[in-house]
């Protein structure tokens, strides 16, 4: 009997577990609270979290900005600022490690460690977390609000958060060649996409890097996975979404 009290513990434990992790689909962002759409930016199907040492000679984004990220990005007029493509959406970094799946980066060197978040920035889920984190469920209807939700991406915007500020002083030209060479989504059994390019956002001694890819070949639910890869020196970071899990209704938000 005991046995099986245990059981109906545990059972009941991973039901409200799975209930909380969906809670996007169970009601509209305008009723979320700061500490969902906290963990949406997170730790959600959209954002995955990856480590990385940055100690030794050898390690490519430089000096500064050591230890563990953490905060919220910006001031308010940052979510409708920014390129046309790429309005700056970054949201909190927490220092929490979260989820599980397929996520690395690797460095040469030892070191403390890091956690980087890799992020669809352009994802709709997102982008109202991100207006929940910044202007609060009160003005979640907002004309701020709603610029920034209705604001057309011609591409797919995936960020990079979280990254040792000395990154900002790399020349734009150079994170324009890093995108178009060294970034790209990856598919099965299809040929990869690079990025158009990229943008480094500063914040509490971070950065964030937002790359643009094109929609010229959509990505769709029929691709089962994909993942994002760049390389940066010596430094490399693949993580890997399921399609599935990024579905709202019967839309792939991306």
């Amino acid at each position: 009997m005991k046995h099986v009290s245990r059981c109906a513990v545990v059972a009941g434990c991973c039901a409200l577990t799975l209930i909380a992790e969906d809670f996007w689909l169970k009601k509209p962002y305008t009723e979320w609270g700061d500490k969902e759409a906290a963990r949406l930016l997170q730790n959600s199907p959209w954002s995955r979290q990856v480590s990385v040492s940055m100690g030794g000679p050898s390690q490519a984004m430089g000096s500064g900005g050591g230890g563990r990220g953490g905060g919220r990005g910006g001031g308010m007029g940052d979510i409708t600022s920014g390129a046309a493509d790429n309005p700056n959406m970054n949201g909190p970094n927490t220092r929490g490690r979260g989820g599980s799946g397929e996520g690395q980066l690797e460095s040469l060197g030892g070191g403390p460690s890091i956690l980087l978040t890799v992020r669809w920035q352009s994802a709709l889920p997102v982008r109202q977390a991100v207006v929940v984190s910044k202007l609060g469920r009160q003005k979640a209807t907002s004309e701020e609000a709603n610029k920034f939700l209705n604001h057309e991406l011609t591409g797919y915007v995936v960020a990079l958060i979280g990254l040792p500020g000395a990154m900002a002083r790399m020349p734009g030209e150079r994170l324009n060649e890093i995108a178009r060479t060294a970034t790209a989504l990856r598919i099965k059994d299809k040929d990869p996409i690079p990025a158009l390019k990229a943008e480094a956002v500063s914040r509490d001694n971070l950065v964030d890097l937002y790359f643009v890819f094109p929609k010229t070949s959509p990505i769709t639910l029929e691709d089962k996975e994909v993942e994002f890869a760049v390389s940066v020196g010596h430094i490399e970071v693949k993580r890997k979404f399921k399609l599935k899990d990024m579905m709202i209704g019967d839309k792939l938000e991306l």
